[in-house]
């Protein structure tokens, strides 16, 4: 009898990532819309177009954490700390020092009232340093450089 292969792959979560950014990540590399992702969880699509984009304030039930748990081979409590925070920044942020050392989207970016990355000191970014466009939502951020002009994230400057 022929063993059948998962068709997942996975993909490795880092400390503090976002879930918005995990979950695009995820996609990406299985190749799923967010349709699909939707259909494999049994839920509405618009539900999972809403988790990547942490503003439209809808987070997954604790069913559909345990769900999107087996699929992704992640703690639903490790989903659970990668989602956004109650008091929310709105307009994407990150410090390209953090980046350097994490190419990923970290949710404690995201809070609200917090100016200064934690670690480094430095002021987050809402925009690139270079051209002044502000970040695509973490979920979309696919090559790692501004939309607009192509700078990497980790050679902009704060400043």
């Amino acid at each position: 009898m022929m063993e059948v292969q998962p068709w997942v792959f996975h993909v490795q979560a880092y400390p503090q990532e976002s879930f918005g950014h995990f979950l695009g990540r995820f996609r990406r590399v299985n190749y799923l819309s967010i349709k699909t992702l939707a259909e494999h969880l049994g839920i509405r699509y618009e539900w999972v177009a809403a988790w990547e984009v942490p503003s439209r304030r809808r987070n997954p039930t604790e069913l559909q954490l345990i769900a999107l748990s087996k699929l992704v081979s992640i703690s639903p409590q490790q989903l659970q700390q990668m989602l956004p925070p109650q008091q929310l920044h709105l307009a994407t942020r990150l410090c390209p020092v953090c980046y350097i050392e994490a190419p990923v989207h970290q949710a404690k970016w995201q809070r609200a009232g917090i100016d200064v990355c934690d670690r480094h000191q430095l002021p987050l970014l809402s925009a690139c340093s270079a051209c002044g466009t502000g970040f695509r939502t973490p979920a979309l951020w696919d090559n790692r450089e501004c939309e607009y002009c192509g700078l990497l994230f980790e050679e902009m400057t704060v400043g």
